[in-house]
């Protein structure tokens, strides 16, 4: 058992670095061979049957394929990890949500604008208070009555 562990192991590590390097129609060619020699799965098959997570590794990497291609990503300078997202929506689930606080739709719309406005590479919101500050006459705007 040991062995086929280690023959496992070197597979999976192959199929990593093909993904890795932009060739995960390797890994398809080689799952669609596995799945072959499987034999499809059957309604019996519980979630760990190996004719089961080798078919959904594989309708996965065929559905993804054309986003999956990491060499060019790494290239580019791009994040392959979705960690900052992940950890974006952390923040944004202890600073807006947090406990006892409580949202309009509206009101959490304007608390991501404003979030958003203070993380843009172009500070909309230095702008705005430069703007504010020299558009202030001490005096309060009235308007006509209708």
């Amino acid at each position: 058992m040991k062995n086929s562990k280690c023959v496992f192991h070197r597979i999976c590590e192959q199929w990593i670095r093909w993904v890795w390097s932009g060739e995960v129609a390797q890994v398809i060619a080689a799952l669609a061979q596995r799945q072959l020699e499987l034999g499809t799965p059957l309604e019996s098959d519980g979630d760990t049957s190996p004719r089961q997570i080798v078919a959904q590794a594989l309708t996965y990497l065929q559905n993804h394929q054309s986003q999956m291609k990491y060499d060019e990503y790494r290239q580019q300078g791009l994040p392959i990890t979705s960690s900052y997202v992940e950890s974006a929506v952390k923040q944004f689930n202890q600073r807006v949500k947090g406990t006892e606080k409580f949202w309009s739709e509206e009101g959490a719309e304007a608390m991501l604008q404003l979030r958003a406005d203070h993380l843009s590479d172009d500070e909309p919101l230095v702008r705005f208070w430069q703007t504010r500050q020299a558009k202030q006459t001490g005096q309060r705007p009235y308007r006509k009555a209708a």
